[in-house]
């Protein structure tokens, strides 16, 4: 009964995560805050559940589910740790980090009861196996090609399908590369804003200080479902060599998003 009962977890994980437009099982928290990163984790946690329930080669999703719940509790543990108060696993309930650890620990516990209680079980015929397996198989794509139907339908584009999943008004890059320059050379790129509301949206400020500016072509109004370019200008220090990643910010009067994170970086020669 183990398994199965994880799965429906990670299932109801994942639906209170897409109804409340937020699809982060890891909170805000650095690269992990990229749309598709955050979608291509619902999209796993539906798929692991799936796999649970059928009971399709078990050994190897028993595998799976163990790998992932103990990732989510070194997640969930770490953001307990550093006193985050909402840890975004279960999208609309808000839940502390350390609810969502003892769920994870919680599962772990049932997957390893279940493992020992198998043990004296006789494996399903191989040739059983491999009909469920690509039943599953067939499953998957058809999920995944029924989301992502749905989502082009819905909002035009999966990236706008991802943003607004995420719960963004400004999508931008997470990460931008500037490429290679020398220690001291000033590099220039324009990141492309979208605004994904049917509000105008106007960016304000945002990061201005001797590595990183994001002002020069601030402010700007972005009208609604239209793109406007933010000019940025990278300047590595000069004791600098090798990668170089610098986080920035920029701040709009939108209430839902009044800020924009992003990382820019370049590799110095």
């Amino acid at each position: 009964m183990g398994p199965p009962l994880v799965g429906l977890v990670l299932l109801a994980a994942a639906g209170l995560k897409l109804a409340g437009q937020a699809v982060s099982p890891f909170a805000q928290q650095g690269i992990l805050t990229a749309p598709h990163l955050q979608a291509l984790a619902v999209v796993w946690e539906i798929l692991l559940g799936v796999w649970l329930i059928s009971g399709v080669y078990r050994p190897a999703a028993w595998l799976a589910a163990v790998g992932t719940f103990s990732l989510f509790a070194l997640i969930s543990g770490y953001l307990g740790w550093m006193g985050q108060a909402n840890c975004g696993c279960f999208g609309v309930i808000r839940a502390s980090p350390w609810a969502a650890f003892t769920i994870d620990v919680i599962a772990l516990t049932l997957l390893l009861l279940a493992r020992v209680n198998r043990s004296t079980v006789s494996p399903a015929p191989q040739e059983a196996r491999g009909v469920g397996f690509a039943g599953l198989l067939v499953g998957a794509v058809l999920i995944l090609t029924l989301l992502a139907v749905g989502a082009w339908l819905r909002y035009g584009s999966l990236e706008a399908a991802l943003a607004r999943l995420h719960g963004q008004s400004l999508y931008a890059p997470t990460y931008v590369d500037f490429g290679s320059a020398s220690a001291g050379q000033e590099l220039v790129q324009d990141i492309i804003l979208t605004n994904w509301t049917d509000a105008p949206i106007r960016v304000i400020g945002g990061t201005s200080d001797c590595s990183c500016v994001t002002t020069s072509s601030l402010p700007l109004t972005i009208p609604p479902g239209e793109r406007r370019a933010v000019r940025v200008v990278l300047r590595p220090p000069g004791a600098v060599r090798g990668w170089l990643t610098r986080r920035a910010e920029l701040w709009t009067d939108c209430e839902r998003q009044p800020v924009v994170r992003l990382v820019v970086g370049c590799r110095v020669e």
